[in-house]
């Protein structure tokens, strides 16, 4: 009964062929159970690790199979290992758990207090076992035992980790990934699959929902506790490089700003000057440049709108304005533009004298850049067609271009951040204003969408919800 003990001469250390061997043991000093079993004594084993929850209980056998392995984590076994033990897997318990002790009393993560890590498993000991792994990081965690509820708080907070089990009732936890990824607060967030399933098969898959690890049950306490901590640091690092590079932006553009529309108001006082000796070819060259000076003027102000979107910072600030007079007002604005190439714009309203209510600002950069974007792609010398009008409970703003297409699978890909066809065609264009349009419609509870034949023609729709005043 006691031989490996013997051989290994630890004290912490027990080992019984029988789970009825433990019935008059004090465990209270031991560090390590060993037992052996056929799983049929599983009763026994569930209560020695219930009311024994500081010790760790591993069970031997000559059976191990994936149902007896999901038995014995049911149980709050740590371990399953086979039969007849191997001392050295014994002897690197005891190594790694100096380590371990060592590590507890040494470290001191501060850097990490605070994080909210979630932890979803339908076995409460299992969760028990990671929240005791995880107490020295000084995270804060959140426990669920139904995915379902889970589900419904990923779409309202913000994590930094997400440990979930795969198989429990309800929801897989495949399932809740796919949902955490299309959340647009966690979807860049590092999730790590803890599981008893050790095929390939849900590996690959867990790797393929972006998971960062995927963790065999049962695990070791160490190497856990180690992934998590460098994940999260990773975390960190990566947010802070993200942070400064985004303020950087914010910065630099915010500064340009006023030269920008210093040499804009410049350009149009030339122009506009009756008595000006420019003569017509001159007076083509000021255009040009008045024309380059709006389209920077728009790059900044779509990278600085890109910042509030992303950093929780846009606020709306809604009034009673005519759909019809800011889209005027805009044309007016890129009359140079269309100039260059020769376009007309063919305004059709059926909304004149109707006041809606939204953002005359952040709605006037929507109009703006998918301005740009017709002039953009157009012919030249032909026609952008725009229509403003009422369509169920909404109100529409509606811009067709001929000329090149869009030719994505799926057309809508192009409201995706970065996503642009200028590289594609030889032209300048961040692959933000769509991406930035997108934000600010659904910021207005409205929809904007695309449609095109990929050849010849594009038309861009964004409507509004009807809020009006004839």
């Amino acid at each position: 009964m006691y031989k490996l003990s013997n051989r290994i001469e630890n004290d912490n250390l027990i080992f019984v062929e029988n789970v009825k061997n433990l019935l008059n043991v004090d465990l209270s000093k031991k560090s390590l159970c060993i037992i052996k079993t056929d799983f049929s004594d599983t009763n026994a084993i569930r209560k020695i690790c219930k009311d024994n929850p500081d010790l760790e209980v591993w069970i031997a056998s000559e059976d191990i199979s994936r149902k007896n392995v999901l038995t014995a984590n049911s149980c709050g076994v740590k371990n399953v290992i086979s039969y007849p033990v191997d001392a050295r897997l014994v002897q690197e318990f005891f190594k790694d758990k100096n380590k371990s002790e060592q590590f507890n009393e040494n470290f001191s993560p501060c850097f990490l207090k605070g994080l909210k890590v979630m932890i979803v498993d339908d076995n409460q000991m299992n969760i028990d076992l990671l929240v005791e792994t995880l107490a020295p990081l000084g995270l804060e965690l959140k426990t669920f035992i139904k995915p379902i509820e889970a589900s419904r708080i990923v779409n309202l907070e913000k994590f930094d980790l997400f440990l979930l089990d795969i198989m429990m009732p309800e929801m897989s936890g495949f399932d809740l990934a796919k949902i955490i990824k299309g959340t647009s607060i966690n979807c860049n967030t590092p999730i790590m699959f803890i599981s008893a399933l050790s095929d390939p098969e849900n590996k690959i898959l867990g790797y393929n929902l972006g998971s960062c690890a995927y963790i065999e049950k049962p695990f070791n306490i160490n190497v856990v506790r180690s992934q998590i901590y460098n994940t999260l640091k990773t975390k960190l690092l990566q947010d802070a490089l993200l942070d400064r590079k985004e303020t950087f932006l914010a910065m630099v553009t915010h500064d340009l700003k006023s030269p920008v529309n210093a040499e804009i108001c410049a350009l149009e006082l030339l122009l506009k000057n009756k008595t000006s000796s420019l003569d017509g070819f001159q007076h083509e060259i000021i255009g040009d440049i008045l024309g380059a000076a709006k389209y920077m003027k728009n790059l900044v102000e779509n990278i600085l709108q890109k910042y509030k979107c992303e950093s929780g910072k846009q606020i709306l600030h809604k009034t009673m304005f005519s759909l019809e007079m800011l889209t005027i007002q805009c044309i007016e604005e890129v009359k140079y533009l269309l100039e260059d190439k020769g376009l007309k714009i063919n305004l059709n309203s059926s909304l004149k004298h109707v006041e809606t209510y939204f953002d005359c600002l952040e709605i006037k950069r929507v109009i703006h850049n998918l301005l740009i974007n017709a002039i953009e792609y157009s012919d030249r010398n032909s026609k952008i067609h725009i229509n403003l009008f009422a369509k169920d409970k909404s109100v529409a703003f509606s811009i067709t271009n001929s000329g090149l297409g869009i030719s994505l699978e799926n057309p809508n890909q192009i409201f995706e951040k970065y996503e642009s066809f200028a590289q594609k065609n030889k032209s300048l264009g961040t692959g933000l204003g769509l991406y930035i349009s997108k934000k600010i419609i659904d910021a207005h509870e409205g929809k904007i969408y695309v449609e095109s034949d990929g050849s010849s023609y594009t038309t861009f729709t964004f409507t509004l919800p009807e809020d009006v005043r004839k």
